[in-house]
């Protein structure tokens, strides 16, 4: 049996603002493809995020977008510099406690390191074994052999196998660039947005914090979608605002290390808005019907009782109850004692959020 409480005391929700700039960085570089995964999943990103977004390119040179083009996948789900930037948070994990910080240790990483990692993202894209039997370490020091090893794993895509290859050749151009990129990136897009992502950040801690406590199974399954005996350790959750829904777990089998997990600060509309699709259908049929609209425009002005509602819309209680049942089953509306009578109030909340769903759903 679970002890539930015991594995929410193990989560320690805080913002990680060197994570949050990492997902600045990514999301900018890729917005295109979200936009067009968050359309099939029926997702609305968040107005502050697509301004954000717009913004950061704005204060970008051509040329620096251009270098997120070259240095970052157009598709979320391939790995290019993002995967590089993770291992240099990862390496130094627990000296990071800025961005600034962030960037110098991207500054003091081996280059010849920076591009090993850029090729084991690609090829585990590629699902390639391509390291011959040789051990990581050795690999990652030596430009030579990681060369050796590209160049006879040739990849699907030509262009893409071809620019590997001069990365490889030339780690030291590869990694000014990246840090060229990252730091006008910090400078001209960051720091701009950086107290507002902290307030945002750490109001999502507080969000999740109180609900994993009042909710901690449901919050385990459905927003942070992990199994619970995961959580075997103290583990630090860091809400990110950039990446909206996300679920990204790195498990830290030192002894004294916490493990991390990076959740979307919309992971929880997301899971809600996902268990109630089949309900849009039935929304739909209740708002399609004339009395039952009628009804819920009388209930947002005021509260009525049952006769009183009746008399309204010149229906028998009989068929008020019919229709009022339609509205209960969705929760659109609730039962209040008010002057010794029983009053119909209106859900307003309610009715506003299925609304919006069923915007994403056929406007999406």
């Amino acid at each position: 049996m679970l002890d539930w409480e015991e594995i929410v005391e193990r989560l320690r929700f805080s913002y990680h603002e060197q994570i949050e700039f990492m997902s600045a960085v990514t999301i900018v570089a890729q917005f295109e493809h979200i936009k067009e995964f968050a359309r099939e999943v029926h997702f609305s990103i968040d107005d502050e995020l697509t301004d954000m977004v717009e913004a950061a390119n704005a204060s970008l040179s051509k040329h620096v977008r251009g270098e997120m083009a070259v240095f970052f996948s157009e598709n979320m789900f391939k790995g290019k510099l993002d995967y590089v930037m993770v291992h240099v948070y990862l390496r130094h994990r627990e000296q990071l406690g800025t961005p600034e910080d962030y960037l110098a240790s991207y500054r003091a990483m081996p280059a010849n390191e920076l591009v090993s990692h850029l090729a084991a993202a690609i090829y585990s894209d590629e699902k390639m074994e391509w390291t011959m039997g040789h051990d990581w370490s050795e690999i990652s020091k030596d430009g030579e052999l990681l060369y050796k090893l590209a160049a006879a794993s040739e990849l699907s895509d030509h262009a893409e196998h071809e620019a590997l290859l001069e990365h490889i050749r030339y780690p030291e151009e590869y990694k000014q660039r990246t840090l060229f990129l990252l730091e006008q990136f910090y400078r001209y897009a960051y720091l701009p947005i950086r107290d507002r992502l902290r307030e945002l950040g750490e109001a999502g801690a507080e969000k999740y914090k109180a609900l994993f406590k009042e909710k901690p199974e449901q919050a385990i399954r459905d927003v942070a979608k992990m199994d619970a005996e995961l959580i075997d350790k103290e583990t630090d959750i860091h809400v990110s605002y950039f990446a909206q829904v996300r679920v990204s777990i790195h498990r830290d089998d030192q002894a004294g290390q916490a493990h991390l997990v990076v959740l979307g600060v919309n992971n929880d509309a997301f899971a809600w808005q996902r268990e109630d699709q089949e309900t849009i259908e039935r929304f739909l049929k209740v708002i399609a019907d004339k009395r039952r609209l009628e009804m819920i425009e009388l209930l947002h002005s005021k509260n009525y009782y049952g006769n009183e509602l009746a008399q309204a819309l010149g229906l028998t209680p009989a068929a008020i109850s019919y229709h009022t049942n339609m509205l209960f089953d969705l929760n659109l509306i609730h039962l209040i004692k008010a002057d010794n009578r029983i009053y119909y109030e209106l859900d307003k909340e309610k009715i506003a959020y299925y609304w919006e769903q069923t915007k994403r759903v056929l406007l999406p």
